[in-house]
């Protein structure tokens, strides 16, 4: 029973991960958007914490009302326009080092040759790109079975401690200061909600 209970548990933690992930690893389609207004329905039924339901109703009332062309404007406006001065840096590094390519990015890549995992050779982003970070917790979460239960666990507390909560928060800082960010505010403060679950989940305890 608590095997199977176990097993529900990890299949949400990675379905809300890819959920995330899926805000910010390209532009948004009319298939990604369906998807995300079949999702926010259901999560708007359920009552988790704070941020994370008040950020849940935030996406669920802008998928209603906001279309398409809207959505993808926003995304190319913050996160891919190299003539926009306010543009989102989504790197660990900008955020926790003041500028890309810093100690952040070196000390990720020691830690995930520690996890065993490797970056597919296709992924040109770097170790500290929010997608890849997620991508990196995500394969902690689905080696499980294959690593000693201890040792993953205390994978992804570090993970979460030391990199991602962190980050995270100052992404969700650094949208909620732009006056471009709209729907993405919004995913930015989703991204801090789940992280408090994870972090309930592995025990972490982060410390500003």
């Amino acid at each position: 029973m608590k095997d199977m209970e176990e097993k529900e548990i990890k299949k949400v933690r990675l379905r809300l991960l890819d959920l995330v992930k899926s805000f910010y690893i390209e532009e948004p389609d009319a298939t990604r958007i369906s998807r995300w207004r079949g999702t926010f329905n259901a999560l708007a039924r359920e009552r988790v914490n704070p941020l994370f339901d008040k950020s849940v109703m935030e996406i669920h009332q802008f998928l209603e009302k906001r279309n398409l062309k809207d959505m993808q404007e926003e995304y190319y406006t913050l996160f891919v326009d190299p003539f926009n001065e306010e543009q989102i840096n989504m790197s660990a590094s900008f955020h926790l080092d003041g500028r890309a390519y810093g100690q952040t990015l070196v000390e990720l890549r020691s830690f995930l040759s520690e996890t065993g995992l490797v970056k597919k050779t296709d992924v040109t982003e770097e170790e500290d790109s929010l997608v890849v970070l997620l991508d990196i917790l995500i394969g902690l979460i689905d080696s499980e079975k294959d690593m000693d239960a201890g040792k993953a666990e205390r994978l992804q507390g570090e993970l979460l401690e030391c990199y991602l909560v962190t980050f995270a928060q100052r992404f969700k800082e650094a949208c909620e200061g732009n006056d471009t960010a709209d729907f993405y505010k919004a995913c930015a403060r989703f991204f801090c909600g789940y992280l408090e679950l994870e972090k309930g989940l592995t025990g972490t305890q982060v410390h500003s």
